[in-house]
């Protein structure tokens, strides 16, 4: 069975050896207050497995916009 782990963002990217880390984070908070960003993981990448992901990122950002759900930055 595959791993699953939620994520709510990323807050930093690093280059660090060569290889791309992503430091995630999750928001944490009672209801009524301020959401609190949480770190929660981090996805270390090659240069070459990071750029693959920026392809699939971007073809789902295209789809996701082709449905409205999200709109073009000028």
């Amino acid at each position: 069975m595959k791993s699953v782990t939620f994520i709510d963002g990323v807050s930093q990217v690093h280059l660090i050896n060569g290889n791309i880390r992503l430091d995630t984070f999750i928001l944490q908070g009672k209801q009524g207050a301020e959401p609190v960003q949480e770190e929660n993981a981090q996805l270390v990448l090659t240069p070459q497995g990071f750029l693959a992901m920026l392809g699939a990122m971007q073809q789902l950002a295209e789809k996701l916009t082709e449905a409205g759900l999200l709109q073009k930055q000028q």
